[in-house]
């Protein structure tokens, strides 16, 4: 079975990757939140990192990173090809 980037983002809930990957992030609103500390950059102060709650964007306006989806951010959390990053959540959530 194919894994596309349509089954990826129907299959994985973005407030529950999320919560899984940026454990202490308070998810409770719906739509652009403070994503707590940037992972992307040694970050020490709040406020600069934002997460959208409904599409999986992010975005760092202190370093910069940002991305419109989980894949982005999994792409670049671990430094992953777009191939791999599917490969990678579709393992990681059950989807294989």
């Amino acid at each position: 079975m194919q894994i596309t980037p349509e089954k990826i983002k129907r299959a994985i809930n973005t407030a529950n990757y999320y919560a899984v990957n940026l454990p202490g992030v308070v998810l409770k609103k719906h739509g652009w939140i403070d994503g707590g500390l940037c992972p992307f950059h040694a970050d020490n102060t709040r406020g600069s990192f934002r997460l959208n709650t409904e599409t999986g964007g992010f975005k760092c306006f202190s370093c910069g990173a940002a991305g419109g989806d989980v894949i982005a951010f999994e792409q670049k959390r671990h430094g992953l090809s777009f191939p791999d990053a599917l490969a990678k959540l579709a393992n990681d959530w059950g989807l294989v």
